[in-house]
């Protein structure tokens, strides 16, 4: 059964009913081998988990409800023998370079979805638009922008601060005892290639379900249509929140660009505490991911536009000279001094 959700899951639904969920991004990104073992680590883990207890304590794991430390470390211990077990299942049917390079895809199709959605979809339910191309715009993302290889490092640092939330994925991979293919090149053969626009709009709907609700949307349009107004409201919000980091650093009461600017060429990025740096992240460093919403705000309010609704890391000057924001940030971070901003070293 396809659905709209991030994995594939073989799910129990009665004594005599199961059912095999098969992620949207899974379809549209595995080829047939790929998809054929995570499909037998999937049914294995579901016999694996016939009895109730071991069913019971795997929706416990996936549901992240565990509070104690010691109790949460127990379950994940379980958790993952279980998996383990199911992957060398799923090698019986592929070999296992391919499960590993599956069990990769999966991780980052599925990592790349959320922060995508998150980024370019989730908060326009508020301005009353919804993103009826929402699977077309991740899939161009993915597929023209190498959305998973640059979201890579971040989630390998999310994944050390906690394997179990991330399924102990990686760790998986090197029981395997051989690595992925990597780069991860699309796949040649997609189960589904594409799905009828008015379809894809139904399971962009579901995915969003949570966002829409409450709200009154009034236009479904493409990303392309959208207003620029729309995509500046969530830099704007990191804009502000990297300055008032910048103040709580630095101890200026009105940082500007500058003093993010003096922070970042000495090296001390990562000591800016910021709410989007703890979630999944496209930038190479904590100092590129503060100065983006800054650099980007105060490109916007010197003329710049934007070039493609799915890459607002590029924009277009009044005199047609096209930046490239977070480059720009990994300039400043080396230390140099770029010529599109020009600042005063200090504001103190």
């Amino acid at each position: 059964m396809l659905r709209g959700l991030r994995r594939v899951a073989a799910l129990r639904l009665g004594p005599r009913r199961t059912e095999l969920w098969i992620g949207l991004p899974y379809a549209m990104g595995f080829d047939r081998a790929e998809l054929r073992g995570v499909v037998a680590i999937e049914l294995a883990l579901l016999d694996t988990c016939r009895s109730r207890l071991l069913a019971a304590l795997m929706e416990l794991w996936v549901s992240e409800s565990i509070r104690k430390d010691a109790v949460r470390a127990e379950v994940a211990a379980v958790a993952r023998a279980l998996v383990l077990r199911a992957d060398e299942a799923g090698c019986l049917v592929s070999d296992r370079r391919t499960i590993a390079t599956a069990l990769l895809r999966g991780a980052l199709l599925s990592h790349s979805l959320d922060w995508f959605a998150r980024r370019y979809a989730a908060h326009l339910p508020r301005y009353g638009l919804f993103a009826v191309d929402l699977y077309q715009g991740w899939r161009w993302k993915v597929f023209e922008d190498d959305l998973p290889a640059r979201l890579t490092p971040r989630y390998r640092e999310l994944y050390a601060a906690d394997p179990s939330r991330h399924g102990f994925m990686l760790d998986r991979i090197a029981e395997l005892g051989v690595a992925p293919d990597e780069p991860l090149r699309p796949a040649q053969d997609p189960i589904v290639p594409a799905l009828h626009p008015a379809v894809e709009e139904r399971f962009a709907r579901w995915l969003l379900r949570r966002h829409v609700a409450g709200q009154t949307v009034h236009w479904s349009v493409d990303f392309a249509d959208m207003p620029f107004s729309v995509w500046d409201a969530p830099i704007e919000q990191g804009h502000d929140s990297v300055l008032r980091a910048v103040a709580r650093l630095s101890g200026r009461p009105d940082p500007a660009l500058a003093d993010l600017m003096e922070i970042v060429a000495a090296g001390h990025g990562a000591e800016l505490e910021w709410e989007y740096r703890e979630e999944s992240c496209t930038h190479t460093t904590p100092g590129v991911c503060a100065l983006f919403p800054v650099l980007h705000r105060t490109l916007r309010m010197r003329g710049y536009t934007y070039v493609n609704a799915l890459r607002h890391r590029e924009l277009a000057g009044p005199d047609g000279d096209v930046v490239d924001v977070a480059g720009l940030a990994q300039a400043i971070e080396r230390g140099d001094r770029p010529p599109q901003l020009h600042v005063p070293v200090t504001t103190s």
